[in-house]
């Protein structure tokens, strides 16, 4: 049976987010993409909108400039378009990005897509980041970091600290955490040697934290180094990082963990059946979002609550 899956998830405010999804027996990254939006109205089921969009959009964020009166949610596909969605659709096209387009480097996809302080970045592989400058310009951001064709590594997350910028990546031998202050992107030591999926800062002291393969969780800076501080034997996979209620929050494909006082401790959501899997962290006001390939969760730092959309696989509670 066909039943939707999500690619990802973004949450705009407490009550309203986007996500990517793709029929669940489907290539995950073949068109059309389904662009769903979820309302909380109040009830279990929410209020859920569904459009078609013919592109493989792999990733969504927000981003609020000076001319806007809110933010508004922005996808970026494999190829490099990059589409607001306002009142008025705005579609940008990111020349040097993607595989297949006329004119393009060659380079490989993009997949990620972020605001950090008040600027758009997109990046993915071999390097690739952009940088917009203004609407519809974007310029490369990769200098001493921008690899060649075939180059087998994927710049996975970024984030912004104390004047300087983050990057990890995965695939290649090892995962990268590099940092950029002076123009230049340099490579920092990842004394986990494992490839890296996210990378955060943290709000209150403004350190950074990245996580990736074999229970990778690195803490610290460009000034001071990076160190691990995840627990011996462990060897999730970690995806994400959120701060939320003074902690610090990761999650694999199947849980989700706090670290406080050096110390992993696995998250009971109480959902019944439980929470089937995650994908994505994000904190926004008072609550947490838990997007995951198909379930949707959200926890208010007392109680978590499930969102059903339509069409996805149902949530049967075991006899």
């Amino acid at each position: 049976m066909d039943y939707l899956r999500f690619r990802n998830g973004f949450a705009k405010y407490p009550h309203l987010a986007m996500f990517l999804a793709y029929v669940g027996d489907s290539d995950p990254f073949e068109p059309p993409t389904k662009l769903i939006v979820l309302k909380d109205i109040g009830t279990p089921d929410g209020q859920w909108g569904l459009e078609n969009i013919q592109d493989i959009f792999r990733d969504i964020c927000t981003f609020k400039s000076d001319d806007m009166d809110r933010p508004a949610f922005v996808c970026v596909s494999e190829e490099g378009k990059v589409w607001f969605h306002l009142p008025t659709r705005i579609e940008e096209d990111i020349a040097d990005a993607g595989l297949h387009k006329s004119g393009c480097l060659g380079l490989g996809y993009l997949g990620g897509i972020k605001q950090l302080n008040n600027e758009l970045f997109a990046f993915g592989l071999a390097g690739q980041i952009y940088r917009r400058i203004a609407p519809g310009k974007w310029e490369h951001f990769d200098e001493g970091l921008l690899g060649s064709i075939n180059d087998d590594y994927d710049v996975t997350d970024m984030c912004a600290s104390g004047g300087s910028f983050y990057a990890v990546t995965r695939m290649g031998g090892r995962g990268r955490i590099c940092s950029r202050s002076n123009g230049i992107w340099v490579d920092e030591f990842n004394p986990s040697g494992d490839w890296l999926n996210a990378v955060a800062a943290d709000p209150t002291s403004g350190t950074v934290w990245a996580c990736g393969r074999n229970g990778a969780l690195l803490h610290g800076s460009a000034q001071s180094g990076f160190t691990s501080v995840g627990n011996l034997g462990c060897y999730e996979e970690f995806l994400s990082i959120a701060f939320f209620k003074g902690q610090v929050w990761v999650n694999s494909v199947n849980a989700i963990y706090t670290y406080a006082s050096g110390t992993l401790s696995k998250v009971e959501t109480g959902l019944v059946p439980k929470l089937q899997n995650a994908h994505r962290l994000q904190a926004i006001g008072d609550v947490l979002w838990s997007f995951g390939y198909d379930d949707i969760a959200r926890f208010d730092g007392e109680k978590w609550m499930r969102f059903v959309c339509p069409g996805t696989k149902l949530f049967t509670p075991k006899a």
